[in-house]
């Protein structure tokens, strides 16, 4: 499968894997999160992918004889590099993953396929999971800074905010393991000069969240940072807020619902009619109409209507859903090839239901 990635794209984190230990060069970073912000959640276990490596130098602002050895030296970290993710129960245990499960490289473009047991930690199924636009790490020129952005933004997408800011305090001990930062580096001719201080710039011109620290001392000596870290008003994300408003209303979900099934054959939602599932689709028109694969109903303004409001519910209250159709994804697909997304998809609306939500 062809690839063509965009800056638009999201890149997934579960906590774990945020948590996780690894060493990897800014290009690398860069590459996984462009790899894994391109995998669909419907996708099956060992799908082949490809991308040009001249898709990669645009998203990267580099001439692609220029990133050509770069791109291959970030491969063979992939490969050779694994990430450590700790257990819960014992941080001192670990389980060992490699970045991609293979790579290949012909006339241009790299091939590759992800590791089975990692792709839960890279597609927020997880319980916890961070989720930001593949834009604000592109820009960044420091594997450091853009490790910190990801846990600073990790910290701003939780609820213990005040008002419009979140703070957390750090152990400086702490920051370095996170960061993987080495010990010969001194606290301010590097970690505060070479990374605090410039990724408190480049974040201003580059991504969608600000930060203030201030140093917190022991006695005499620096032991922990406090970070502010607010949205940042010169990046405020339009495509963020058109995202979420497609869900406040049914006039706008259906908007998106158009947008992505209209006459091409894929299924948003379902029906039970007399014992049997009807896939909802929308014909070229934008109107609904239900198939068994044999029989087909079509549904006056008052049925269509009341549909709209299930699902939109549904949307709202369950992450999966939401995920599955604003990616477009075909619901008759899931059931048919992918009886573990299924299941999940089932559970939520059982939820839902119990709870008196739909």
């Amino acid at each position: 499968m062809l690839i063509e990635p965009s800056e638009k794209n999201y890149v997934t984190k579960s906590e774990k894997l945020l948590k996780a230990r690894y060493e990897l060069s800014e290009v690398a970073i860069k590459l996984i999160a462009i790899f894994y912000s391109n995998i669909k959640r419907s996708d099956e276990i060992g799908k082949d992918y490809e991308i040009r490596v001249a898709d990669i130098a645009k998203l990267l602002n580099k001439n692609y004889g220029e990133l050509y050895n770069e791109i291959k030296e970030a491969v063979e970290e992939l490969m050779s590099n694994p990430v450590f993710i700790p257990d819960d129960d014992n941080p001192k245990n670990y389980t060992a993953f490699n970045w991609i499960a293979d790579a290949r490289y012909k006339d241009g473009i790299i091939a590759f396929t992800i590791s089975k047991r990692l792709k839960p930690y890279v597609l927020g199924l997880q319980e916890k999971f961070l989720k930001y636009r593949l834009e604000n790490i592109l820009p960044l020129r420091s594997k450091y800074v853009i490790k910190l952005y990801e846990i600073l933004k990790d910290i701003y997408n939780k609820k213990d905010r005040y008002g419009n800011k979140a703070e957390k305090i750090l152990k400086i001990s702490e920051f370095r393991e996170i960061l993987e930062i080495p010990k010969s580096y001194q606290y301010s001719s590097h970690i505060k000069k070479l990374i605090l201080e410039k990724a408190k710039r480049d974040f201003i011109e580059n991504t969608d969240i600000l930060f203030e620290f201030e140093e917190l001392k022991t006695g005499r000596k620096i032991t922990h940072l406090k970070f502010i870290i607010k949205p940042n008003p010169k990046k405020l994300q339009t495509d963020n807020r058109l995202q979420d408003a497609y869900f406040n209303s049914r006039k706008n979900f259906v908007t998106l619902l158009r947008k992505n099934y209209s006459g091409n054959g894929k299924f948003w939602g379902y029906k039970t009619i007399d014992g049997q599932i009807f896939w909802l689709g929308l014909d070229k028109n934008g109107l609904i109409y239900a198939t068994n694969g044999k029989d087909i109903k079509d549904f006056n303004g008052v049925e269509s209507a009341e549909l709209y409001d299930l699902w939109l519910k549904i949307a709202q209250n369950s992450n999966l859903y939401r995920q599955l159709i604003e990616q477009g994804v075909c619901l008759k697909d899931i059931a048919e090839n992918n009886k573990e997304l299924w299941l999940d998809l089932k559970e939520d609306i059982i939820r839902l239901k119990e709870e008196g939500i739909i």
